[in-house]
């Protein structure tokens, strides 16, 4: 997620996130609108029940996840639970969900799901990813994208 968030053209765009570090990386991109909600930090996350609040309030468009592990059976997984509900939040009010996700936590599972892979819209991955498992996840029902 913070490479997509390098990659943005200072261009008009609303951008809410819990990332401290792409929080940094857009500042000075002073045509996007950058919101942040509230919250303790977690390493370099803010999270809390103050941020799932205001999360649940918006209407997110696109909806930008990472996730330590993905599934088939177990979907999106983390180890962190202070960060599950920030991430259902966001799962449930957006409108598409993009998991962005690194060819090398695919068929991981992590300590705590967040999120099916039937509320997945999307999974971003790099080229690493094998043909066999990009396939097993198609079979699923799981559009990939290779970046």
């Amino acid at each position: 997620t913070l490479e997509i968030a390098r990659r943005l053209d200072n261009m008009p765009l609303t951008v809410v996130t819990n990332d401290v570090y792409i929080i940094s990386e857009l500042v000075p991109k002073d045509n996007i609108r950058l919101v942040v909600p509230g919250g303790y930090r977690v390493r370099n996350m803010l999270a809390g029940p103050e941020a799932v609040s205001y999360v649940q309030q918006l209407n997110i468009q696109k909806a930008f996840l990472s996730s330590t592990a993905v599934h088939i059976e177990n979907g999106l997984s983390i180890y962190t639970g202070d960060l599950i509900e920030f991430k259902q939040a966001l799962v449930s009010t957006a409108r598409k969900v993009f998991a962005v996700v690194d060819h090398h936590k695919f068929g991981q599972t992590a300590l705590r799901t967040f999120a099916s892979l039937q509320e997945v819209d999307v999974i971003l991955t790099d080229k690493g990813l094998s043909p066999d498992t990009a396939d097993q996840f198609r079979r699923a029902g799981v559009t990939i994208e290779c970046e």
